[in-house]
Formats: structure tokens, sequence, C-alpha cells
């Protein structure tokens, strides 16, 4: 099962394509987000102190994004470490927004569906699955793991939804009580995980509305 190499070698170039275009685009973000906050500082001369800590923080995560860029040949390497001598196979549990990744039936990580790729191995048996870590912030969000596709199964409840099997019509679904719990649950996740970057975006918009009242 020595195949690993292969591959790699063979994937290297459309995954770092892949890595650069997922860390571009949030420095892309954070120096919009970095460059709102410096004109409302300089046109209104309000907020000079927070937006002063505001600004600090954010070049900080521009050049920690940058750091992170540069590491793409040192994450590779470890991925393919991982890989040899033996090649390591996961377990595959499909969801409706990610691709869960099992190893000996403990869960690992969960996959983001959106800009995830299904990559051929040298071995048709197995696909390599590429991807990024559904967090909405991680230190090390690529995500590298062959599977057998043979082997793939399915979330109990993206499996019933995939086979219709929902007596609820469609445009009440959303209401449901499974639904609206599951949705709080997970709103006060995010909110409890992401409060920096909640409380940048509150600033944000706060700011845009200011300029969009200066201007009409």
């Amino acid at each position: 099962m020595d195949f690993a190499k292969q591959d790699f070698s063979y994937y290297e170039r459309t995954i770092a394509l892949m890595y650069r275009k997922f860390f571009m685009k949030r420095i892309v973000l954070t120096l919009v987000a970095l460059f709102i906050v410096v004109i409302y500082s300089f046109i209104f001369k309000e907020h000079l102190i927070m937006n002063s800590v505001i600004i600090v923080l954010l070049l900080g995560l521009v050049m920690l994004l940058f750091k992170k860029l540069q590491e793409f040949p040192e994450v590779y390497g470890n991925f393919l470490a991982q890989n040899e001598p033996l090649t390591q196979i996961v377990q595959i549990e499909e969801a409706e927004y990610s691709y869960n990744v099992l190893k000996d039936n403990v869960f690992v990580v969960a996959i983001n569906k959106k800009g995830a790729r299904n990559l051929p191995a040298s071995n048709k048996q197995y696909t390599l699955l590429v991807g990024f870590a559904k967090n909405f912030f991680t230190m090390q969000p690529l995500a590298i793991y062959y599977y057998d596709m043979l082997e793939l199964t399915y979330e109990e409840k993206f499996r019933l939804k995939r086979n219709g099997y929902n007596n609820v019509p469609r445009f009440l679904r959303r209401f449901t009580w499974t639904n609206l719990k599951a949705t709080a649950g997970n709103g006060v996740n995010f909110v409890l995980g992401n409060l920096f970057f909640l409380f940048i975006l509150y600033r944000l918009l706060r700011y845009l509305w200011r300029f969009l009242q200066l201007l009409f």
C-alpha cells in the first residue's frame, strides 16, 4: 500500500493551489476589514483607542495568515509522512454540509464539503479526499485522507433526507422542533467560539452604516 508518495507528487500543484486560495481569501477579507477601520478612524476620529487595538489585532492576523500560507511544504510533507511507509485509510461519513472523518470509529475532523475534492488515487481502490476543516477558524485547516468510496456511509439525518423519508412538507421542515433545536444549538456554539470575529463584524457593520449616512 505504498502508493501515497506517487499521489502526493502528482497532486501537489493542485492541492497547493487549493491551499493558497483558502488563505488568500482570508487575507483579502482581513485587509478589507483593516482598511475600513483605518478609514473610519481617519474620517470620524471616534473610538480611536478601540480601533487602534482592532488595527493591531488585524495586522497580527494578516501576518499569521501569511505565515501559514508559507507553511504549505511543511504541512504537505507532514501528511505524506503520515502515509509512509503504509498508507493510512480512514472511514468517511457524509453529512449534509461536511465529510466526517473517522479512524477506528473515532471522530477525527469534519471537512467542509464546499471546496473539497475527491481525487482518484493511483491505487484504484481508494480515493484521496482533500479539503479544509469546517471550523470557522483553525490553525491548521488542510485535511488530506485516503478512504474507500465503496465503504462511504451517510449520517442518519442526511441519509433520510437524501432518500426523501420525511413526513413534513419541504417548506415546513425548517420549522420542525428538531431543526429549530439543532439550529439554536449550532448558533450558541458558533457565537461562543467566535466572539472576537463577531465583535469585529459588529464594528465593521457600524462603521459601514456611518459611511452610508455620510454619503446620503
